[in-house]
C-alpha cells in the first residue's frame, strides 16, 4: 500500500482528498473509496492492500479477495 501526500483528490469520487493509491491501477483513493484486503505469506506475514472498487473486484488483480461468482 502506498500512502499519499493527500494533495490530490480521490479519482473515483473527486470530493475527498486522496490517502492512498490503488495497489491495482494507482489511481488516488479517500478513505471512504478505498477497498481493503489483507494477503497473508508464510507463518503470520500479513501485507495490507488498499484497492479501488474495480481492482477489488477482479481477480487477476486482487487474487485473494475477488468476487470468484461463489
Amino acid at each position: 500500500m502506498i500512502v499519499t501526500d493527500g494533495t490530490q483528490r480521490c479519482q473515483v469520487c473527486g470530493k475527498n482528498m486522496s490517502l492512498v493509491l490503488c495497489d491495482g491501477c494507482s489511481i488516488h483513493l479517500c478513505g471512504e473509496c478505498r477497498r481493503w484486503d489483507l494477503w497473508g505469506y508464510g507463518c503470520g506475514h500479513v501485507d495490507s492492500k488498499s484497492f479501488c472498487a474495480r481492482c477489488y473486484a477482479n481477480p487477476t488483480i486482487n487474487p485473494y479477495g475477488a468476487d470468484h461468482g461463489e
